[in-house]
């Protein structure tokens, strides 16, 4: 028999390699999580040594597995975190995307057996079939996940750190030209039976989210509404829009009772009715556009919005915590919102 055939015996299907020197043979097997050495100047009490401290390895990975929850499990107890810190639509929309694509990959697999080659195959996977979006945003789940993991099991390393993915550009809307913005009039004039009409005007003239349309009251002035970004547990933020002389225009369309029960899908399908291309948050594009073409003041445009930021406002946020307008002031900036559709 050749030489190195001699250095080796198998066990349990892992070859090992021993060598015999000094008058002793010595085994080792460093791989795949084992690091087992033995030595004896009998082969066969090497060969047993061998057995035994490869029992005792595989008894202590058995139990070190056991330690760690299943990913399954341990998506239950992150959602049940979240429910208690975001909105119930933040929440739902975390239940949607991981229930619907982690669970079934990863849902019985212990979270110390997740590697970042399974991650990135499952990510690359959703890529390939168009659904970059969702790849991004399970990335950044799966990375909020795997942070709170290495926190309770710090001998563990969080496998999406090293995970790639293509660049992906995220789709953003425009505003509607004045020539579409008079197709959407004219529209709702001549249909005055479809539900979603009433929305799309007020969400067309406010800049609202769509989210924020069943917390609305109106009076001669002012369109109220409770904004959508208020985080759970925070004091709601209240935004209050001044009613331009474009909506008084087409204040006569408009059933506000409609406007707070409407439904989400039947604003999107009265929009794509009307715009087949488009989506119900580039009405909110076409209203701070329009603030802004007709003259009004970026940082009041960008409280009429209800954001934090704008590439417009040149003050700083400490300058904007300590402005408070005038109502007088504001009523007057909503004023200059008057023009013609085309």
């Amino acid at each position: 028999m050749p030489d190195n055939l001699k250095k080796l015996f198998v066990v349990e299907e892992k070859i090992v390699t021993y060598r015999f020197m000094r008058g002793m043979y010595q085994a080792r097997f460093r791989r795949n999580g084992y690091s087992i050495e033995v030595a004896s100047k009998d082969f066969d009490i090497m060969k047993q040594k061998f057995l035994e401290k490869l029992k005792e390895a595989e008894e202590m990975m058995e139990n070190k597995s056991n330690r760690y929850p299943k990913f399954g499990e341990f998506l239950q107890e992150w959602l049940g975190i979240k429910k208690q810190t975001v909105k119930e639509s933040t929440y739902k929309s975390y239940c949607d995307l991981t229930r619907f694509n982690l669970l079934e990959r990863f849902g019985e697999m212990p979270v110390n057996e997740i590697t970042r080659k399974e991650i990135q195959g499952f990510l690359f996977e959703l890529a390939e079939a168009g659904k970059n979006r969702t790849a991004h945003k399970l990335k950044q789940v799966l990375n909020a996940m795997f942070e709170v993991i290495v926190d309770d099991y710090p001998e563990l390393t969080n496998p999406t750190k090293k995970v790639v993915l293509s660049h992906y550009e995220v789709k953003k809307g425009t505003a509607l030209s004045k020539d579409e913005e008079k197709t959407l009039i004219e529209f709702c004039k001549q249909n005055p039976h479809y539900q979603a009409n009433d929305a799309m005007l007020v969400l067309m003239y406010t800049g609202l989210r769509v989210g924020e349309l069943a917390s609305i009251t109106c009076d001669d002035t002012y369109i109220t509404c409770v904004s959508e970004k208020t985080r759970r547990g925070r004091r709601d933020v209240v935004r209050k829009i001044p009613i331009s002389p474009m909506l008084k225009k087409i204040m006569w369309m408009i059933d506000f009772e409609k406007v707070k029960t409407a439904n989400k899908d039947t604003i999107r399908d009265g929009v794509k009715r009307i715009f087949p291309s488009r989506h119900a948050h580039e009405f909110r594009y076409t209203f701070i556009t329009r603030s802004k073409e007709c003259g009004v003041n970026p940082e009041v445009v960008m409280l009429w919005a209800g954001h934090e930021s704008d590439s417009d406002v040149k003050t700083s946020r400490v300058d904007r915590g300590y402005t408070t307008y005038s109502e007088e002031y504001l009523l007057a900036e909503s004023k200059k919102i008057d023009y013609d559709y085309a």
